[in-house]
């Protein structure tokens, strides 16, 4: 078995919503193929965060039966930390390594040991991002991480296969060269945990401004912009729409397009049984004062014709974000609140409105 041991210099962000202690480790596993029951570990590469570098270990096997001692050295290694880092490791590093570690008969990797696999943080936002694929060499081109190599995992299982039959040392070399290539790009990839600050959005604001614009009609319509600021930037760009409101992020600053509805919408009464439809006035009133009008004049509402009507300017809800809620019609689904001269003042309310707009977006 070579153990490599070497400091590497690795420039990457680590932001806070990661949520890293210091004691963590980077991983990446080579193997003979990706079956773990007629498959072997043959490489496991580990790098982590020191005070002024990265230190990185290689365990390789050189003459195709060390795999026990690979894992045994990597289980006493591994002990020292609380979190691993993969990319994709859930569902193939790590369930491979448990396997062939049941297979041998070793202790599994320990049961306080997190995993935080960079797939998976990327997973929800990948129609948002926009890549042709979400392999890791494509992300790190996307993240510009300045990688050369682009071996596959298949090509490594065969470059291994002819290291046993040839001894090249050049072709040692090449694995593990890739195996650090991989570590080093996982490192590089740590920024793409700002992505979980999109998970439950708590934006803030930094202003509003409403843009007038003529559309493909003629009409003139309103539009609202809302600019906001993450705490952490991403590190790639992203955006989506739905429902007519679109978002926009790049690094740490985000923009909402939110159309501003300016019509005559109705507000619904619940108690309808309580309520006299006036058909002249087209509104709904209570009994009380309905009283007071000709039987001629009144008719007794029904849900669909139990309502007042508003001329404003609105903003799109999908649910009961703020109250009174208005409609065009009582069977309509599309809902809307009133954009109030107070609610255009509300720096809060509006970065509640803003984070609640792209979780919409983003959950559509």
């Amino acid at each position: 078995m070579r153990i490599v041991s070497k400091q590497l210099s690795i420039e990457t962000a680590l932001p806070a919503s990661a949520e890293l202690s210091p004691h963590f480790l980077v991983l990446n596993i080579e193997t003979t193929g990706i079956s773990a029951e007629r498959s072997r570990v043959v490489l496991i590469g580990c790098l982590s965060p020191g005070e002024d570098s990265w230190d990185l270990i290689q365990w390789f096997d050189e003459s195709g039966e060390e795999e026990q001692q690979i894992l045994s050295s990597f289980l006493l290694y591994v002990s020292r930390f609380d979190t691993v880092v993969t990319y994709g490791g859930d569902r193939f590093d790590l369930a491979f390594l448990n396997k062939r570690l049941q297979h041998i008969g070793l202790d599994p990797l320990p049961e306080m040991l997190r995993s935080l696999d960079l797939y998976k943080e990327i997973q929800p936002f990948k129609p948002f991002i926009g890549l042709p694929d979400y392999k890791q060499q494509t992300l790190e081109q996307a993240l510009e991480t300045g990688r050369t190599d682009t071996m596959e995992g298949a090509e490594v299982a065969r470059l291994y296969g002819q290291y046993l039959q040839f001894r090249l040392p050049s072709a040692a070399q090449q694995i593990l060269a890739h195996n650090e290539a991989d570590l080093t790009g996982i490192a590089c990839m740590l920024p793409l945990t700002a992505f979980r600050q999109l998970t439950d959005p708590h934006l803030t604001l930094r202003r509003a401004q409403a843009n007038y614009y003529t559309d493909h009609d003629g009409e003139q319509k309103e539009e609202l912009f809302l600019f906001f600021r993450l705490q952490d930037p991403l590190p790639l760009p992203a955006g989506g729409a739905a429902d007519h409101c679109y978002l926009r992020i790049e690094g740490a600053d985000g923009v909402l397009k939110v159309p501003i509805y300016t019509e005559t919408l109705r507000y619904f009464y619940a108690n309808y049984k309580d309520y006299y439809f006036l058909p002249e006035e087209d509104m709904a009133v209570h009994k009380y004062i309905a009283s007071y009008v000709d039987r001629s004049r009144r008719l007794q509402a029904r849900p669909e014709t139990c309502y007042t009507r508003k001329t404003a300017s609105y903003l799109p809800e999908w649910d009961l974000f703020r109250t009174p809620f208005f409609k065009r019609a009582y069977t309509d689904t599309d809902l809307f609140f009133e954009l109030t001269s107070e609610l255009k003042r509300d720096r809060e309310e509006l970065s509640a409105y803003a984070s609640y707009v792209a979780a919409h977006i983003l959950k559509a």
